[in-house]
């Protein structure tokens, strides 16, 4: 078992920087903890671009998405028109992960970590949603994908976790 525990600071470059990385910049694709870390950053970087195609690539087809408060959402396609339906709307959505462990056992990966969701829809005050999310990745194609994605609100997480 490869195991990276990930201090926030260490993490900020990543995360929480105010300049995107640039939409070309892909992960390496490498079968570590840091790897994982990696996809979930490219993973942010697709979201908050819009680029819905590539992002469906970053899911098995049979991946599932249990976020609070939502019925179970299966499949790659299902979750994807599930995470475009704020954007259809018209709303602006920024995210933030703090990943707090990545484990890494065989062809699957594990992170545990915190998140800020940030939904602005035009002409309204910003909403943010936090809480923590475990994922779990299947090593498939050569790269790390999202097979089980659980998101929950955690007493322990605050928006002030994360500095602007």
């Amino acid at each position: 078992m490869k195991r990276l525990l990930l201090p926030l600071a260490a993490f900020a470059l990543l995360s929480c920087a105010t300049a995107e990385p640039p939409l070309a910049a892909t992960p390496t694709n490498e079968q570590s903890p840091a790897g994982l870390v990696e996809a979930g950053a490219h993973w942010q970087v697709l979201y908050e671009a819009g680029e819905w195609d590539e992002l469906r690539r970053l899911y098995t087809d049979d991946a599932v998405l249990m976020t609070q408060g939502q019925a179970k959402i299966e499949g790659a396609d299902a979750i994807l028109a599930f995470l475009q339906r704020l954007s259809k709307m018209g709303a602006d959505v920024t995210f933030r992960f703090a990943p707090e462990e990545a484990v890494v056992e065989g062809d699957l990966g594990f992170v545990t970590a915190k998140y800020r969701m940030d939904i602005t829809f035009p002409g309204k005050e910003p909403s943010v949603v936090v809480g923590r999310s475990f994922l779990v990745y299947k090593w498939q194609d050569g790269r790390w994908k999202l097979w089980r994605d659980i998101d929950n609100f955690a007493p322990d997480v605050t928006a002030d976790d994360f500095a602007r």
